[in-house]
């Protein structure tokens, strides 16, 4: 499994500590709401799941974290297509997220 990282962060703020620490306390703000809303809705509303995972994506992105951003896509456009296709690699990529996340 890919491991994340603050390579993209770092570039974005290009040496500026206050932006940077700004990216990650947005991040550290915004991730845990979207993976409870993600939780709340998987299994039950997969057009509310394909929009969480949507606003995921972003942030996997935003960690380095390039294959689990392309796993990303094709699970949120199974579920736009009512499958639950891809969810459980989808599932470890929010676990690797939320425990990097934490450490920062």
């Amino acid at each position: 499994m890919e491991k994340c990282n603050t390579n993209y962060i770092d570039a974005l703020s290009d040496g500026n500590k206050v932006f940077r620490a700004k990216l990650i306390a947005t991040l550290k703000e915004e991730f845990p709401n979207e993976f409870v809303i993600y939780f709340d809705n998987v299994d039950k509303d997969l057009k509310k799941t394909a929009e969480s995972v949507h606003k995921l994506k972003h942030k996997i992105g935003i960690l380095g974290l390039e294959k689990s951003y392309d796993l990303a896509i094709i699970y949120e456009e199974n579920l736009r297509k009512h499958s639950l296709e891809g969810k459980e690699s989808f599932e470890l990529i929010l676990d690797n997220m939320y425990h990097f996340i934490n450490k920062l």
